[in-house]
């Protein structure tokens, strides 16, 4: 079940909300300067051992009791029942989206554990939560200036086990498109796309074992990677924030670089599906941030990388708000317009090429034991850049038996409004090639790919009971990936209309159909605004 109404002022409340958990020990006696002198467990124990759940739960009703300026409350519950806690650090108290958003200030997302064993960045938001809350730290100051949602643990069914994917064998960093998961569904839907933050930060750890380490560098990054997004929103990370992170850094003494691998020719940035959080967040029109804190440091080593890290973010949030916030609410407006008068291409196939720029870099030497090379003016792979593309349309219309579609999609927070009478209007259709299966991945055990025929344009009737889906709104660019057939994450990809699919037109081996006409797919497309 994901809950709307989310959180409640008073502490007492909030115990309910937060599946009854008992008021910890001690915590009535504790003064109300004494939140610097809290200690996580995995403190406690000198990080011999992380924090549990429960015992992060009664931690985070210890700092809630003491901190004016924090709110505490549970945006849902995991597969195996536990909660999702979340905590706003806002100065005024905000309660809603509306509220936050009023203010002007950014809103920013720190979030972690999507990966149950990745415990780093969960712990140093943990500590970080206290110094948040206590009047008189320069943390606490940054409240002036910014609005700051903390989700330490998305996946504590991983964590408890100690495993990477939740209690059902899912990899909920896998899931951002399609949200089968309830953990990533209610994360999705009541977090990112309902407070709509301006900055989104998705903690790892460890992850970055198979590529050495990540040695000599303390942590790598990634801002959104795929040619949908706005590039605007990858370009302020790039030119702006992680300079910013990497001083911040220096002067710690730490070394931070792009994720995630070099070899002695050129330095390679991740993928662009967006089915992972920080290309979804892209898509979805947020500066979304990978953080991977590396293994080699250990854990209490991590932490501390993890702090300079997510204070510099805060920082960054203060002193470029402005400019942050605008660029963001200048991605979405862009988003809405191209939709509303349909404009520009999506694209639905791309590779990651060279930047401009080229980079220095040092990695473990491939001959030399215990040596570093030194790589100077080489490649960076890191430019999404679109192969093949699809006219945007004014809306997708989905018919009346696609309520599976419907339902990924309002789980999403996209609008989808229906017909109430049959309509006749211009539409374009895609016409079926062929259809071809492929090995399935996070639980699906096979993936549709659709190679697309012709296009067809014509006027059709739309039966009562059709859905419509606009891409004139912010979620836009994700509509379009998500119902454009030939995208890597599409609504047929993960077989969300294979019952509506003409199948029998074609092989059992997937090839073409027997030399007749191609049928065509169910969703058609209205390229022109059209009253309905």
């Amino acid at each position: 079940m994901i809950r709307s109404e989310l959180w409640l002022a008073a502490a007492t409340c909030v115990v309910c909300t937060l599946s009854g958990f008992p008021d910890p020990a001690g915590a009535a006696g504790l003064p109300g300067d004494s939140l610097p002198a809290l200690r996580t467990p995995a403190e406690t124990a000198a990080f011999e051992r992380h924090t549990s759940h429960t015992e992060m739960m009664a931690y985070l009703l210890q700092v809630q009791r003491h901190a004016s300026d924090m709110r505490l409350g549970s945006y849902g519950t995991s597969w195996e029942g536990r909660d999702l806690p979340f905590a706003i650090f806002s100065r005024p108290a905000v309660g809603t989206p509306a509220e936050a958003h009023a203010t002007g200030k950014p809103v920013i997302v720190l979030g972690a554990n999507v990966h149950g064993f990745n415990h780093v960045l969960r712990e140093a938001l943990l500590i970080m939560m206290r110094e948040l809350g206590a009047p008189g730290t320069e943390l606490n100051a940054l409240l002036d200036e910014v609005i700051v949602l903390v989700v330490p643990s998305k996946n504590p069914d991983g964590l408890e086990a100690g495993i990477r994917f939740n209690a059902r064998g899912a990899d909920l960093n896998r899931d951002y498109m399609t949200l089968d998961e309830p953990s990533m569904a209610a994360y999705v839907g009541e977090i990112m796309n309902r407070w709509e933050p301006h900055l989104v930060v998705d903690g790892h750890d460890g992850g970055d074992v198979q590529y050495g380490g990540a040695y000599p560098r303390h942590l790598l990054y990634q801002g959104p990677g795929l040619a949908g997004a706005d590039p605007a929103l990858a370009g302020l990370a790039d030119d702006r924030l992680f300079p910013h992170l990497d001083r911040s850094l220096e002067a710690a003494g730490f070394e931070g670089f792009y994720w995630s691998r070099g070899d002695a020719e050129r330095w390679y940035a991740g993928g662009s599906a967006p089915r992972m959080g920080r290309n979804y967040g892209g898509l979805a029109n947020k500066i979304s941030i990978l953080f991977e804190v590396a293994a080699w440091p250990g854990f209490e080593g991590g932490v501390e990388v993890g702090l300079v890290t997510l204070r510099s973010v805060l920082t960054f949030a203060r002193d470029e708000g402005r400019e942050l916030v605008a660029t963001v609410q200048g991605a979405r407006q862009e988003t809405v317009a191209m939709g509303a008068e349909p404009r520009g291409r999506i694209p639905v196939a791309e590779r990651m090429e060279a930047e401009a720029e080229r980079v220095s870099y040092r990695i473990a030497h491939p001959e030399r034991e215990g040596e570093l090379l030194l790589v100077e003016d080489a490649e960076i792979m890191k430019r999404p850049v679109g192969t093949s593309f699809r006219e945007r349309p004014y809306a997708y219309v989905l018919p009346p038996e696609a309520e599976e579609v419907v339902a990924l999609l309002r789980r999403q927070r996209i609008l989808v409004e229906r017909l109430d009478e049959a309509t006749e209007a211009e539409v374009r259709s895609y016409t079926v090639a062929g259809i071809h299966w492929e090995e399935g991945g996070n639980l699906h055990r096979s993936a549709l790919r659709i190679e697309v025929g012709r296009e067809i344009d014509g006027v059709r009737e739309l039966p009562r009971g059709s859905w419509v889906v606009r891409t004139g709104q912010t979620l836009g660019r994700v509509v379009t990936h998500l119902l454009e057939p030939e995208t890597g994450d599409s609504v047929y990809h993960w077989g969300r209309v294979t019952h509506l699919l003409p199948l029998e037109a074609f092989a059992p081996s997937g090839g073409g159909g027997g030399g007749g006409e191609e049928p065509e797919l169910p969703i058609v497309k209205l390229m022109s605004p059209v009253g309905l």
